[in-house]
């Protein structure tokens, strides 16, 4: 096979090889100034960036990385990287007790809605188990189900309401019921058909067991606070 005269190589070379920013760029003070060039402004860049986060930190201040809530999370939900991000924001604007890091394991004690930065009273241990999803300062109780139940779900927050049957003193043996609220914003853990488990303050533990004991206690749903 005759070789192909350097007319016809030239003419199946590609176009670009036959340019002048090609010939230009293969000599080599060409080369280097390029790269050169693209140093600059690479270092020009970063420089610039780092302007922009001393700017920041003037205006706001040293800034903190903090989990942030993606998603409504629930009590007993695990605080994974799908429901919890880290970002950054300025330490001025950071609440008080904001969690500073989340073991594996850990879940929420109480809901936490998106948007709100994660705070350390509201993650748990480690545990799986009911007691794992508590804060140190909680309790769980169950409530029979007995007297009716709202149609609450975990996470929601509810009064427990005890009634007693209190003599009139009257001589006539007659009675009138007296309701106490023996519990205040406790936290829906779990429930079923027969029980509604809920997470009370450790200074309430006593006066809603003896209620549990004494009298009828009935789940009343109420608003406020979620923490």
């Amino acid at each position: 096979m005759p070789t192909p005269s350097p007319i016809h190589r030239r003419a199946g070379s590609p176009s670009w090889r036959r340019s002048p920013l090609f010939r230009w760029l293969r000599r080599p003070a060409a080369y280097w100034t390029v790269v050169a060039l693209l140093a600059v402004v690479t270092v020009l860049g970063v420089s610039r960036q780092s302007e922009r986060q001393q700017q920041l930190a003037d205006t706001y201040g040293d800034l903190r990385e903090v989990p942030v809530a993606v998603t409504l999370i629930r009590p007993g939900e695990a605080l994974g990287d799908d429901v919890v991000r880290w970002e950054q924001r300025p330490a001025t604007a950071v609440p008080a007790g904001t969690a500073v890091d989340l073991a594996d394991g850990a879940v929420a004690s109480a809901a936490i809605y998106p948007g709100e930065v994660v705070h350390a009273e509201r993650v748990a241990g480690s545990g799986s188990g009911l007691s794992g999803r508590l804060a140190p300062d909680l309790a769980a109780v169950s409530v029979p189900a007995a007297y009716g139940v709202p149609p609450v779900q975990p996470g929601d927050r509810v009064h427990l309401i005890a009634v007693f049957d209190t003599a009139l003193g009257n001589g006539t043996g007659s009675t009138t019921p007296t309701a106490v609220t023996v519990a205040r914003h406790a936290t829906v853990v779990e429930l079923d058909e027969e029980a509604v488990t809920v997470a009370i303050r450790t200074a309430e533990v006593e006066t809603t067991v003896a209620a549990l004991v004494w009298g009828a206690v009935t789940v009343v749903a109420v608003g406020g606070p979620s923490g």
